[in-house]
């Protein structure tokens, strides 16, 4: 994995914390960092 701000950096880590990372996005435990409510379309409709 890249960080998008500096592509030279490579920032890596092990199999167990990666599962463990995937297993809480599945579980929604960083849904609270987005705002699923914004939408692209006009007010109203």
């Amino acid at each position: 994995m890249r960080e998008s701000n500096d592509p030279e950096t490579v920032v890596v880590t092990t199999r167990a914390k990666w599962d463990a990372f995937i297993k809480g996005v599945k579980a929604g435990e960083f849904d609270d960092f987005a705002d699923l409510t914004e939408t692209d379309e006009p007010a109203g409709k």
